[in-house]
């Protein structure tokens, strides 16, 4: 008995010197962002800075041409009457819908072609392309993360989804917005300083 007990804690404590530091670090944050020590938060928002940007995102003058196909939602009227529908899958599309609080109707759709998903396009009720995000890493699977421009090629944001629950948000710049953690967004502070209906 003692024996084993040995040898399951020798492969513990070998285990855990071979762990990935990263992991040790972003493993729990989903659960316990607001416990944390701001020392801890602080290496944890540079350390996935580091990891998705490098350096600070330029206008892409290119967006227009590259997606010109994709500038209006030729079945606009199909995707906006799915969407609002509740539908998370309509043809050959994922789609989500989203709403101004307290409002019945959409003010935005996105669509997600199933047989590219490296690209999400969001459009307005009436169908013109208004956002387009560039999807980084293994997605569906965690972690990923995201890259959002406008389409007159401004970026607006970069998102580092760690789980369903839990995204990192950047500005372009590199500066730190806040962890989404479900319907609310916290800063480092813990301090709610946005809540989201799209969760």
């Amino acid at each position: 008995m003692i024996k084993k007990f040995l040898i399951m804690l020798c492969f513990i404590i070998c285990s855990s010197a071979l762990a990935d530091p990263h992991d040790a670090l972003v493993a729990n944050i989903e659960y316990d962002w607001i416990d944390k020590p701001m020392l801890e938060k602080e290496m944890i928002v540079e350390e996935i800075r580091n990891e998705i940007l490098n350096e600070p995102l330029n206008k892409r003058n290119d967006l227009k041409f590259l997606f010109a196909d994709k500038l209006k939602d030729k079945d606009h009227w199909k995707h906006y009457y799915a969407a609002s529908a509740g539908y998370k899958e309509y043809e050959e599309y994922n789609i989500s819908a989203f709403y101004y609080k307290k409002m019945k109707n959409i003010y935005m759709y996105a669509l997600q072609d199933k047989k590219d998903l490296s690209r999400s396009y969001y459009y307005d009720a009436m169908g013109h392309l208004q956002y387009i995000d560039f999807i980084e890493g293994d997605f569906p699977d965690y972690p990923y993360y995201t890259v959002q421009y406008r389409v007159n090629g401004t970026p607006v944001s970069v998102i580092y989804s760690l789980s369903k629950d839990c995204q990192y948000l950047y500005k372009p710049d590199g500066t730190f917005e806040g962890v989404w953690f479900k319907h609310k967004l916290y800063n480092l502070r813990n301090k709610v300083i946005l809540t989201r209906t799209t969760y």
